[in-house]
């Protein structure tokens, strides 16, 4: 059994402020990320928060976790992120992961709002 601190450490997500508005109202429903957060698992609930300054969003519940390759991010996952374009993902995730090939597309719901 995980210690209280472990737990608290794992519970939380992180997401560039400006994506709030997107996952509040359900437009953005998954979020693409490297081996370092590969760790989150399917019904875990997570407390996402600002990259910025670590305030508060919204509960998410992860429903899938799915390993994929840069090469074959699709519309369906750029759609996913709140995106309209595949391209626009791509840039977006070369920006953050320069190099990696291996990453992971991770489906969540929003389950509670923090005031």
């Amino acid at each position: 059994m995980m210690s209280d601190e472990v737990h608290r450490a794992i519970a939380q997500i992180r997401f560039f402020g400006k994506l709030a508005p997107l996952i509040l109202s359900g437009r953005k429903s998954a979020t693409i990320r490297d081996d370092s957060e590969a760790h989150y698992q399917v019904g875990q609930i997570l407390e996402a928060i600002t990259h910025e300054d670590g305030a508060s969003i919204c509960q998410i519940e992860i429903l899938s976790i799915e390993q994929v390759s840069f090469d074959t991010l699709n519309r369906s996952h750029a759609k996913a992120e709140g995106l309209p374009f595949t391209f626009l993902l791509k840039r977006l995730i070369r920006k953050i992961y320069p190099r990696d090939t291996k990453l992971y597309f991770i489906r969540f719901i929003t389950k509670n709002v923090i005031a």
